[in-house]
């Protein structure tokens, strides 16, 4: 093969693998939006079905919507921890650890958080959401 075939040969090789590389992008970004589900979930409920140990079943592959009043709040060295009251034994706390623009929430008020319901922790006494976002406070 000469010098300026093996060129026109390893650019159409390249142009391939980059048409591939698109196209998977593009299709798994599709398939992944696709299964995303959104629950509204109460903190009492989140915290009752952690402890009746049917959570990650229930709210395992989805993004938790919780809602619930703020019982206390402690300052941490990236962020927040806080726990909703929940009406129940069981407990809820979300940590928000990029609290960038985000002021301290206040007690008492509900308030609204989303997170993920897979990286969930079973504490001894609650459910820790360890990646939480405020929405709203209100």
């Amino acid at each position: 093969m000469t010098r300026g075939r093996w060129w026109v040969v390893l650019a159409i090789g390249l142009g391939c693998v980059a048409v591939a590389a698109a196209a998977s992008w593009s299709l798994g970004r599709q398939r992944a939006l696709e299964s995303l589900s959104f629950v509204d979930v109460s903190a009492g409920d989140a915290a009752q079905a952690m402890q009746d140990d049917h959570f990650f079943s229930d709210y395992g592959g989805k993004i938790l919507v919780v809602h619930g009043p703020v019982a206390s709040v402690h300052a941490t060295g990236s962020g927040y921890t806080v726990s909703m009251g929940t009406g129940t034994s069981f407990g809820l706390t979300c940590t928000i650890t990029s609290p960038a623009g985000v002021g301290q929430p206040a007690t008492g008020p509900v308030i609204t958080m989303v997170a993920p319901g897979g990286t969930a922790q079973r504490e001894p006494s609650s459910v820790d959401l360890p990646d939480c976002r405020i929405m709203n406070d209100h």
